[in-house]
């Protein structure tokens, strides 16, 4: 995609307006739209846009201590666009859409960026002469947007008939592809009316970009049907949560690193990927699980995690080895919540996984059995709270990520703690790990 790919694009397509988009913290999409007569000066000045974003909740409330917002004086930032991620939208008429990197006035990037985050991670991956090569996969739940509730019910997990139930699905797997993405497969979840829609890996960052455009407009495809697509972890506290089971292995040219072509096996270099998983599983999982509404998600029985293990073809544990086969061996983290921002969450796992093999770190003996019943196993963070904790006393990931980053994001999740608190009497207690509050889906039903 360059300019000239552009130029046409927008001609044939009759483009009126673009949009400029960046995700925040939350993975909601940022931006502004443009004029079509104003796009090209706007990609060689930059399209100014508010400091906040870096520090804003769901409902664009600002945390303080953040270094942005008014530790910036609510200064502009300048979105500058990678034309290579340039997209005519399909399912809106004469609109196109391009995501932006962003930079402050003197031209430094932003590193609390997102997308900036997962690319930092990739130049260092890059510099050990490794490619990554990785997905998320999202569970959304459809529901009626009037009574924000699931138009059928039913739990027909894996039945072929209900997805054809919902017309939008059908739209929404052309649409992706029509928007650069390449979706593989689509099936009814253990929730009613929740659904997983599968993409193939990718390499590198376009695989943040990818599930950043999928979240985003699956969105505004629904709402042509007047649905809602929502990504909250878990809107109810009877039926299955929404998780984003993240893929990933590692290349050194065509060769897959975590397999071990002597040996017929996986790679040294693969259990000491699962070894950094583990260890830092807990500190993680403010990036994976980044809601106070998260939590609940794990638990025995379910199909999520609850336990800090791993093993083959498990789904009972946290982290899974899929496909073992030489091309398609790697690393199913199970931890990842569909409320994740993907660009965080990809540049988590990326974060561990080299440590891992950096250190050399031996995971304990896979579990064979079901993890859930079993006792005395390391549990995932029963809160947000303990989870940033954990990542605070991390020293090697705070290292591994930019301070500027490190201050925004506890920052905010902080601010999202004592919101949380202040809104709900009982929050932290018994039973409110039991039940889901109307103050959370309204926090977190529409969140990108």
């Amino acid at each position: 995609m360059n300019r000239d790919v552009v130029e046409r694009l927008l001609a044939e397509h009759e483009i009126e307006l673009v949009r400029f988009e960046t995700p925040d913290l939350n993975g909601v999409s940022r931006g502004k739209t443009v004029a079509v007569d104003h796009f090209w000066s706007f990609v060689e000045s930059g399209l100014a846009l508010v400091s906040d974003i870096f520090c804003w909740d769901h409902e664009c409330m600002l945390a303080d201590g953040s270094g942005f917002g008014e530790d910036l004086t609510f200064a502009d930032l300048s979105m500058r666009p990678d034309l290579s991620t340039f997209a005519v939208l399909p399912h809106v008429e004469r609109q196109a859409r391009v995501i932006c990197d962003m930079h402050y006035a003197d031209g430094r990037p932003v590193e609390a960026s997102p997308r900036r985050v997962l690319q930092r991670q990739l130049e260092e991956t890059a510099g050990l002469g490794l490619t990554v090569v990785m997905q998320a996969e999202y569970e959304f739940y459809l529901l009626d947007c009037e009574t924000r509730l699931p138009p059928f019910g039913g739990t027909d997990i894996t039945t072929t008939l209900t997805n054809q139930r919902l017309p939008v699905l059908q739209q929404l797997v052309r649409d992706a592809k029509a928007l650069g993405l390449s979706p593989r497969t689509l099936n009814q979840e253990w929730g009613p009316t929740q659904y997983e829609l599968t993409f193939d890996a990718v390499e590198g960052v376009a695989a943040g970009d990818g599930n950043f455009t999928y979240k985003t407009y699956a969105k505004e495809i629904a709402l042509q049907h007047s649905l809602l697509a929502s990504f909250m972890t878990k809107p109810f506290a009877g039926a299955s949560g929404c998780s984003s089971h993240l893929h990933m292995s590692l290349r050194d040219g065509a060769r897959n690193v975590f397999w071990d072509d002597a040996a017929g096996a996986v790679s040294r270099e693969f259990t000491w990927a699962i070894g950094g998983l583990l260890e830092h599983a807990g500190a993680l999982n403010a990036i994976l699980g980044p809601t106070v509404n998260c939590a609940k998600r794990y638990r025995k029985g379910t199909y999520a995690p609850a336990s800090i293990t791993w093993g083959f073809e498990n789904r009972s544990v946290a982290i899974r080895v899929k496909a073992m086969r030489p091309e398609q061996t790697h690393i199913e983290n199970r931890l990842g919540s569909a409320a994740s921002n993907p660009y965080l969450a990809l540049a988590g796992m990326l974060v561990a996984v080299l440590d891992g093999i950096r250190r050399q770190v031996e995971p304990p003996p896979p579990l064979e059995t079901n993890a859930y019943r079993l006792d005395g196993l390391e549990l995932v963070p029963a809160t947000l709270e303990d989870s940033l904790e954990r990542f605070e006393h991390d020293a090697m990931l705070r290292r591994a990520f930019h301070p500027e980053f490190v201050q925004a994001f506890l920052a905010l999740k902080r601010h999202e703690v004592a919101k949380a608190r202040a809104a709900v009497p009982g929050y932290g207690t018994g039973e409110w790990h039991e039940r889901v509050t109307d103050w959370e889906r309204d926090q977190f039903l529409f969140l990108g």
